[in-house]
Parts: C-alpha cells; structure tokens; sequence
C-alpha cells in the first residue's frame, strides 16, 4: 500500500548480528527458504577467523534513527545526520558582520518565495516519523553542508553587482563560484559562522562531553540512568564532532582558494 507506515519486528537469530554501516556491501543475513534455516554471508574476499564477528548494516542510518529504533549510537557513522535550525532563524546580524555586508531584505524576500528560508521554528507542524520537519538546514558527513543551503547563501551575501551579474536569478548561483569568488567566500563564511553559533550554544563543549564519557565510564555507576546517559553523552558527541567536521571542511574550502 502507498501509504502503509513501516513495522519493526524482532526476527529470532537474525537480530543477533549487529551493526556497521561499512559493511552494508559485504555480509548479509538471511533466511534460506529450502533450508529452514539463517545464514550469514560475506562478499570480503578474506579468511575469516574463529570467534571473529562478522557485522551487517541496518540499513543507511543517522545516529538518530539507530537510537530511536535500536538503542545505541555508532561512531563516526557515515550516514550521520545534524539537522540546523532553518535559514530564516539565523542571526542574520552576526552573518553580516562575519562577511562584512548587509544582505538585501529583497533577497530574503527572494529566498523566502523560493522555499529555502525553511519553516519557521515556531510554526513548523509536529511530526514524529519525519526528522527534518522543520524543513532545517542538513549537514551530513557524506555531503557537508546542504548544497541548497550554500545557493542561497550565496544569493544572500551577494553585493548589488554580483545579483545584478547573475541576471537576478537564484538558479544562477547554484554552482560553486557561480557569483564569483569573492561571493564564494563570503557565503561559506556565513555558513561557517552560523554553524560555529550553533556549536557554541550548546551546554557543554565536544571535549567535555568526551571527558564526562570517560569518567562515566571510570566509575561505572551502578544505577537505572547509567544506560541512559551513556548513550545521551555518545549522541550529542557525533553530532558534535559532525558540526565541528563541516566548520573544518567550509573554512578549508575558502582558506585554500
């Protein structure tokens, strides 16, 4: 059925074979039919030796779904997910005075008519099977930063000449150094500056996380929380490291050219 909603099942023996995203291509559980029976196999065209636990994938997963559904966090998950506040929650402000510029409330208007301001924070509809409902601004570890995002970006810090140069048209800016590279820069500023404000707003700092990780582990606190704020410390340490991961990778793009 088109809109029939997925279920999740325990499958006896199946479920005993846990996660690693590399490993999506190489081993796969199944049943065998004619055989009444499960297997496990490997394309890795290596020995695989005695107690050596072979993984599978469930699937291209954030860190977010894999707690949802599994329980458990992976590091450094390839599929990893941050989802931002949409652009239109931005400081604004503290952009401009990254970059140096104040942006053109007629582009904004323009970004706005486009749908890449996102919804709003404050009106967006809650939906608990879509983890972007906000219509936020997506950073994966493949990926980076949304390409979306860095179009409008650049439609955003672009002076009077670079707009009137690109015939008005956000399409015009969707390549990198479409506007230029003065504009190229000056878009990855903003957005680096935007995740930096976003990583400073949090409680605690990566490196404190990972140390109240170790000293929770340390300790071994035998109590009914102890599951629980290991696996909310691992968490907010992925998307962490993921925030901090795409601020290095924009500040290289630009610094480098």
């Amino acid at each position: 059925k088109k809109n029939a909603k997925k279920n999740y099942v325990i499958c006896p023996v199946m479920d005993m074979a846990n996660h690693q995203s590399t490993q999506q291509a190489n081993n796969v559980v199944a049943f065998e039919y004619f055989a009444n029976a499960y297997s496990l196999s490997t394309t890795v065209d290596e020995t695989v030796k005695n107690n050596q636990e072979l993984f599978i994938s469930y699937g291209p997963r954030s860190n977010d779904q894999l707690l949802q559904y599994y329980g458990f966090v992976e590091v450094d998950n390839q599929h990893d997910v941050y989802i931002m506040p949409p652009l239109r929650d931005w400081d604004i402000a503290a952009l401009e005075q990254a970059c140096g510029r104040t942006f053109s409330n007629g582009r904004l208007q323009k970004l706005d008519k486009a749908g890449l301001l996102g919804i709003s924070s404050s009106t967006a509809k809650l939906d608990l099977e879509a983890e972007n409902r906000g219509g936020g601004v997506v950073l994966s570890r493949m990926d980076g930063l949304d390409p979306a995002v860095l179009t409008a970006l650049r439609v955003l810090v672009s002076s009077d000449d670079e707009w009137m140069a690109a015939g008005e048209a956000i399409g015009n800016f969707a390549a990198d150094n479409s506007g230029g590279a003065t504009n190229e820069r000056l878009a990855r500023i903003a957005a680096v500056t935007a995740l930096q404000l976003e990583l400073d707003s949090k409680d605690t700092t990566l490196e404190q996380d990972i140390q109240l990780l170790r000293q929770s582990k340390n300790n071994m606190l035998d109590d009914d929380d102890y599951e629980q704020n290991q696996l909310a410390l691992a968490f907010r340490i992925e998307k962490k490291k993921l925030l901090k991961e795409t601020i290095k990778s924009l500040q290289n793009s630009y610094s480098s050219a």
